[in-house]
């Protein structure tokens, strides 16, 4: 199976309600994002043929060590652009998780390297997150 800004979507919401310490379900991922229990069940089933998530009758959701990477990889794209888009392109914090949303799907590591330089000394996104680090 291919990989698809949707299933990029649920792996990183994944990771980002464990990061908030949230029990990660079907309900709670259809109401983040706005879709049917019956939706994230067939995409569950898409991500556990992936080998991107594990899931057990009445055990949160959770990734596997392939899923645990490229949600991270996806976490620190996103928090690299907004930091790039405030630091460098002088955008207020409010204006950069829609821009990050859209780049932190581009498939380029030599792109996110050079930010990832640019902004060396830098540790936290605008919204006070940890960057992880990935090497690109």
């Amino acid at each position: 199976m291919k990989k698809t800004t949707e299933k990029d979507h649920y792996i990183k919401l994944i990771f980002l309600l464990r990061e908030k310490q949230q029990r990660v379900t079907v309900s709670k991922l259809g109401i983040d994002l706005g879709v049917s229990k019956s939706s994230v069940s067939n995409m569950m089933k898409k991500l556990i043929n992936m080998g991107w998530v594990d899931t057990e009758p009445y055990k949160p959701i959770r990734l596997t060590e392939l899923g645990e990477h490229i949600a991270l990889e996806l976490v620190a794209k996103h928090r690299l652009v907004e930091s790039f888009l405030c630091e460098v392109m002088h955008f207020t914090s409010d204006e950069v998780h829609e821009i990050a949303e859209e780049l932190e799907h581009v498939n380029s590591p030599v792109f996110f390297r050079r930010i990832k330089e640019m902004l060396s000394q830098i540790q936290k996104d605008p919204h006070g997150s940890s960057i992880p680090e990935i090497d690109f």
